[in-house]
């Protein structure tokens, strides 16, 4: 496999597990078997698309790159993870935090050098921004996490295009 399959590959990879994380956000699906193995690939293919997303601009991102493209990793491995909370705390919801956390820094990194395109690093502090802001306002939760979802999986929508393109 050449690298520019590679690529190909990680931008499809990222497209389709941000497409299905804005399908997830939706309760349509009431089985929790079946949800757990959507998120399970949703998680995965994030994973493999962020491995593209950054190893194509690696060495322009320095090391705030690096470490924010590590935990990132890291982050999802506790994501992807059963629901229990071996730890006495949510691994999930510790999880997702961490990886809004180190995209963020990944978006510094990124605009820092002046990479292209600037969609997907907007996306990544935009879904910070929402869940920041809806978390503020009286009502159910589950406006904040999808108000913050989209934008998060619109992030590795654009930047799979940017792959696909790059290839």
């Amino acid at each position: 496999m050449t690298p520019t399959q590679l690529f190909r590959l990680s931008g499809a990879c990222a497209i389709l597990g941000g497409l299905l994380r804005v399908l997830a956000s939706f309760p349509l699906l009431e089985d929790a078997a079946t949800l757990e193995w959507l998120y399970t690939a949703i998680d995965v293919l994030l994973l493999f698309g962020l491995i593209g997303v950054y190893l194509a601009r690696a060495e322009k991102l320095g090391f705030l790159g690096l470490a924010s493209f590590a935990v990132a990793v890291a982050a999802l491995s506790f994501i992807g993870g059963p629901d229990s909370d071996p730890f006495g705390f949510s691994t999930y919801e510790q999880g997702a935090q961490t990886l809004a956390i180190a995209l963020a820094g990944l978006s510094i990194a990124w605009i820092r050098a002046g990479e292209r395109p600037f969609g997907p690093p907007a996306c990544w502090f935009g879904s910070v921004i929402c869940v920041g802001v809806l978390s503020l306002i009286p009502g159910p939760s589950s406006f904040g996490l999808i108000g913050a979802a989209i934008p998060f999986a619109a992030g590795f929508v654009l930047a799979g295009i940017d792959l696909l393109r790059r290839a």
